[in-house]
C-alpha cells in the first residue's frame, strides 16, 4: 500500500480519481502510546492495507503534532476529538465515518468498521 502522509495531498487525489479515502491521523513522534498499539496491529496483519488495495480505497497516515502544538488547526479542521483518528471519505467527498482506536481489536477490525460506514456498499 502506498499511503501518503500529506493532507492536502489525500484530499486532491480523492477529489481527482474519485475515489474513497482512509486517513489516519496519528501522532508526530513515539509519545501516542495509542498511536503506536495501531501502527503494531497494522504491522502484524496486512488485512488493511490489501483491503484497501483490492477495493481501490486511497489511504492516507498524516502525523499531526501534540494538541498544544496544533498550531494550524488540524484537530479542529476535521473534528479529531483523540489520536490515533479514522476518518473514511466517500467517492464525493462526505465523511461517512470516524473512528479512534478499536479497543480489542486487530487490523481486520479497521476492514469491518470501514465496511460498516461505507455507503458504496449499499
Amino acid at each position: 500500500m502506498n499511503w501518503i502522509s500529506d493532507i492536502e495531498e489525500a484530499l486532491a487525489k480523492r477529489a481527482a480519481e474519485g475515489k474513497r479515502l482512509l486517513m489516519i491521523f496519528k501522532g508526530n513522534g513515539d509519545w501516542c502510546r495509542w498511536c503506536n498499539a495501531l501502527d503494531a496491529l497494522l504491522k502484524e496483519s496486512s488485512a488493511l492495507d490489501d483491503y484497501l488495495e483490492t477495493e481501490g480505497i486511497l489511504g492516507a497516515k498524516i502525523l499531526i503534532p501534540r494538541k498544544t502544538e496544533d498550531v494550524e488547526g488540524i484537530r479542529e479542521r476535521f473534528g479529531i476529538t483523540g489520536i490515533p483518528f479514522l476518518v473514511f471519505y466517500s467517492e464525493e467527498g462526505t465523511v461517512e465515518g470516524t473512528t479512534e482506536f478499536i479497543d480489542d481489536g486487530d487490523a481486520s477490525s479497521y476492514v469491518q468498521w470501514i465496511e460498516s460506514v461505507d455507503s458504496s456498499a449499499f
